[in-house]
């Protein structure tokens, strides 16, 4: 290294901004076309007298090869590298052949190698007939200003062949539906013990457990499945669960109607546990056809689809009339409290569902994803009813409330069905980050501002014993609710009109707010009345708290034209996502009054 210090060369004769001034960066003075010339011009012979001699070569052994196929050395033979009648890889030069310099591609093998760094003369020079022409591969991509070619990298973790049909949609909606039906077997089925219901509900469960193993044992094991027996298997062993969960549902019904405004101290003679939406949520998901089993929905299906959650909408609102009508009669029979607690617990439950129903009515499709959303939160937390004892999971009947949970499930397994996904056009941009952070707000401010009545009316109720918890308590949870409510508003206020830094920080800050005192509200009544994580008790404020924090924070903003992230870009197309640009159709004047007006000619 001293020497070559000394020369002035430092081991770099083959960069092509050597200079012989060691003080001269190579960025500081350019080579001109002369000097790039005259270092070019002795590598450009020496390649190619390289390939011509590679190619002799490979010719010369093709044609000796050729001739000795009748008379073969023996395997010993041949592989012995210094035996003259070995047989010699394409990969392995002659001795004939100059040693390679490292980093270099050789050269001779079957496939021609074209030198991309050579003239367009030397580029396009055909080979011989039928060789196959590919660019050389080195194994360094240094100064060479390309990057690793996608089958040079180690490839992932790839499912076999059989299996490459099975979609992860279809394959998480059949996990789904295994849950539910083995979360159903465990959890609260009916209030009251029915031996019937119970008997009818253990063994529809096991036909539809048996059901989902014989459709993937019938897909995945034959090598040609028959298609048409795994549908119908699917649709017919599900059957029996979907309609034991309707039965428990038009049982309740039928014995809470005689006893519609009875003050039922012992409770309603059926009721609903929420193992029987789980039920009827892993009967409706599990049911479709997938994919990999040929169906594919098609347009009647999808309007079917449609009409059926809509039709699912209409039985809620009957039954909330119905529920209604039980409300104002108990208030002569049980009492105004009892009344005032079902009647609030009957708000927060219509307007869940008018949330859900209204957006597939308007076709939002932000808010049907959203929804979609939400309610999988809460079938996460049925499906934990065990260890959570939510509010929301006890047991209902139309005899004491509002029975809205088994539509809304239903509904739920609709809205993941293939057949209603494809009646909205799905199409995730990073943009649309932006928008369900503000839906999540939006949800934030309609559910507090429930809880903030359910409160209240507790409050006025809690005297005579309805509620947990005494009025001092609900009326602190109410303005608790309340404060969810305004974070919630400024941070919408935010995302949509200030500044794109000012607005990211003002969403991070009230997420962080929801979430923090939510915590606080959730361990106060926790130790004050035993309740668990809920609407009520800062659950939902620290669900959106930490959800919005993290559609803020962690999906990266758009790119410029430059390819750097650009916060106000993005926040800019977020807000005129909604709004009808102009198209420059509507700037060309409208001309075709002139043409139709007759002109005469000058001088006629």
């Amino acid at each position: 290294m001293a020497g070559e210090r000394e020369r002035g060369t430092a081991g770099d004769a083959d960069w092509i901004f050597a200079s012989d001034d060691p003080h001269t960066l190579p960025t500081e003075q350019l080579p001109d076309r002369a000097a790039f010339d005259r270092y070019a011009a002795p590598l450009l012979e020496r390649k190619r007298a390289e390939r011509a001699q590679a190619l002799q070569a490979q010719l010369a052994e093709d044609a000796e090869r050729a001739g000795n196929d009748s008379a073969r050395p023996s395997a010993e033979q041949a592989g012995t590298p210094g035996s003259p009648t070995a047989v010699r890889s394409p990969l392995t030069p002659s001795s004939a052949a100059p040693p390679w310099p490292t980093g270099e591609p050789r050269q001779g093998t079957a496939r021609r190698l074209v030198d991309w760094d050579l003239d367009t003369e030397d580029r396009d020079a055909p080979g011989r007939p039928g060789e196959a022409v590919l660019p050389s591969r080195t194994t360094s991509y240094a100064r060479s200003g390309t990057t690793p070619n996608v089958e040079d990298r180690a490839s992932g973790i790839e499912m076999p062949e059989r299996f490459r049909e099975l979609g992860v949609f279809d394959a998480l909606r059949d996990l789904l539906a295994l849950v539910c039906l083995v979360t159903a077997l465990t959890t609260t089925f009916t209030f009251a013990s029915v031996p019937i219901l119970d008997t009818l509900g253990k063994v529809s469960i096991g036909i539809g457990l048996a059901a989902l193993i014989a459709v993937h044992l019938l897909r995945w094991i034959p090598a040609h499945p028959p298609l048409n027996v795994v549908r119908m298997v699917r649709v017919v062993g599900l059957l029996p669960a979907l309609l034991t969960a309707l039965i428990v549902v038009v049982a309740d019904l039928a014995a809470s109607l005689p006893v519609l405004f009875s003050s039922l101290p012992d409770g309603p003679p059926v009721g609903i546990g929420v193992g029987v939406p789980l039920l009827l949520l892993g009967a409706i998901v599990g049911m479709e056809p997938r994919a990999h089993e040929g169906y594919l929905p098609h347009l009647v299906a999808r309007n079917r689809a449609r009409l059926v959650v809509l039709g699912i909408g209409v039985a809620a609102a009957a039954a909330l009339l119905l529920a209604l009508v039980m409300i104002v009669g108990r208030l002569f029979t049980t009492g105004w409290g009892f009344s005032l607690r079902a009647f609030a617990d009957a708000l927060i439950s219509a307007l869940l569902l008018g949330i859900v129903f209204g957006a597939v009515w308007r076709k939002d499709r932000s808010w049907i994803v959203f929804s979609i959303a939400a309610v999988a939160g809460l079938v996460m937390c049925a499906l934990a009813d065990n260890t959570l004892r939510l509010q929301f999971a006890a047991p209902l009947s139309f005899a004491t409330g509002f029975v809205y949970l088994p539509a809304l499930f239903a509904a739920f397994g609709l809205m993941i069905s293939r057949s209603f996904v494809r009646t909205i056009p799905i199409s995730f941009r990073r943009v649309d980050w932006l928008v369900y952070t503000v839906r999540a707000f939006e949800f934030s401010v309609l559910m507090h501002g429930a809880a903030v009545i359910w409160h209240v009316l507790a409050a006025i109720a809690s005297p005579t014993g309805v509620t947990p918890g005494g009025p001092v308590l609900h009326l602190l949870d109410a303005v608790v609710c309340a404060c969810f409510v305004a974070v919630s508003l400024f941070a919408r206020k935010a995302l949509l009109e200030r500044r794109a830094e000012v607005a990211r920080a003002s969403g991070v800050i009230a997420g962080s707010l929801l979430v923090v005192v939510g915590f606080l509200d959730t361990i106060v009544n926790s130790v004050a009345t035993g309740a668990g994580a809920g609407l009520l008790t800062g659950g939902v404020a620290i669900a959106v708290g930490i959800a919005t924090a993290l559609m803020l924070t962690v999906p990266a903003p758009v790119r410029d034209e430059f390819g750097a992230p650009d916060l106000g870009k993005m926040f800019a197309d977020f807000r005129l996502r909604d709004t009808r640009r102009a198209s420059l159709l509507d700037q060309v004047p409208d001309v075709n009054a002139e043409r139709a007006r007759k002109k005469a000619f000058p001088g006629g």
